[in-house]
């Protein structure tokens, strides 16, 4: 790969030719575990790679989001034997990059960071997350369930990332977001690049923004749904719902999980390990003697919506939706809660 002087300071700038790209990709995959979008079958998917050539960075949405590599949905946290006593899991030693996340999915997992690192820690997430480093790429098409313009948090990407790539044609404009990124810069070697290619950049991102037909709008949004708490269109999604776990499933903000404990049957071995949960379930609410808080499907329905939208301002200082549109694509019965909220200003 052709190299020319190194970036230098925080603030720097670096143009990456497309062309080169492989080359980059190979040369951290030689230090890094790297992750990045993967074709499957027509959707795609966050995997880690095996060469650059598996990387798929004109992606839409993928199915799951990069949250599962942090909180991964089937995470053993120790287990034993009769005679090798307790084993507690390990994490890999090696570091690993995020690559090509979208601006959602990194806000996203800022959101995470909030609710496992803050106030009760999680070293399990902890130890995933300090290993991690993120190299985002802002979006240049729109998907049809997209609204993250909506929330703030897409098309453009503003922090959350190492390092961040813009595509601008037959290059990408690379900029530094962390100290980390700036070291990983300077390693690669990335050609300098002059301020002015911000307004490229810019120009690029507008041309995103135009293409956007979902919308939710904001305004007034936690004072419209606590005065229409009991509105008839909770009752008609309450009888459209299956209540299934889709939207939780693939929602890159959503942090509960279950701990069950797994046993062999001669109860000389077993594992503990957490799952993820979803408040759509049934049994999420339910407690000792069988009572169950949330038994009706629009009491989970309305629990999913409040606090995404409602809950999570006052515990996080950020709305819980990013906008990425998973909730909506997953759905059996295509239920979009952006059209709810249209229903609730009377659209």
């Amino acid at each position: 790969m052709a190299m020319a002087r190194s970036v230098g300071t925080l603030a720097s700038l670096a143009l990456l030719p497309k062309t080169d790209l492989k080359g980059l990709v190979e040369r951290l995959m030689g230090e890094f575990t790297v992750v990045g979008p993967v074709p499957k079958g027509k959707e795609y998917v966050f995997s880690p790679i095996q060469s650059a050539g598996d990387l798929a960075l004109d992606y839409g949405t993928t199915i799951l989001p990069p949250k599962k590599v942090l909180h991964q949905p089937f995470e053993v946290l120790f287990s034993f034997h009769e005679t090798e006593g307790i084993c507690e899991a390990r994490e890999p030693e090696r570091k690993q990059i995020l690559f090509g996340l979208h601006a959602c999915d990194v806000y996203a997992i800022q959101i995470l960071d909030r609710a496992y690192t803050l106030e009760y820690p999680d070293p399990y997430y902890g130890i995933k997350r300090q290993n991690t480093l993120i190299i985002g790429l802002n979006c240049h098409q729109v998907g049809p369930t997209c609204f993250c313009q909506s929330m703030g948090t897409g098309p453009g990407m503003r922090q959350g990332y190492d390092l961040l790539l813009t595509d601008l044609g037959d290059q990408y404009l690379v900029e530094v977001g962390s100290s980390s990124g700036e070291a990983l810069a300077a390693a690669l070697q990335l050609f300098p690049a002059p301020r002015v290619m911000l307004v490229e950049k810019e120009k690029r991102l507008d041309e995103v923004r135009r293409k956007f037909h979902k919308r939710l709008q904001t305004t007034g949004l936690h004072e419209l749904l606590e005065d229409n708490f009991r509105h008839p269109v909770w009752e008609q999604l309450m009888h459209q719902c299956l209540a299934c776990g889709s939207c939780t499933m693939v929602c890159p903000t959503c942090f509960c999980y279950n701990v069950v404990d797994k046993l062999d049957l001669g109860l000389k071995s077993g594992k503990r390990q957490r799952e993820w949960d979803s408040c759509m379930l049934l049994e999420y609410a339910q407690v000792a003697l069988g009572h169950n808080f949330r038994k009706d499907r629009d009491a989970r329905i309305k629990q999913r919506v409040y606090h995404k939208l409602v809950y999570y301002e006052p515990q996080f200082s950020t709305i819980g939706c990013v906008g990425c549109g998973r909730c909506i694509s997953a759905c059996v019965k295509k239920i979009d809660f952006t059209e709810t909220i249209a229903i609730l200003r009377g659209e």
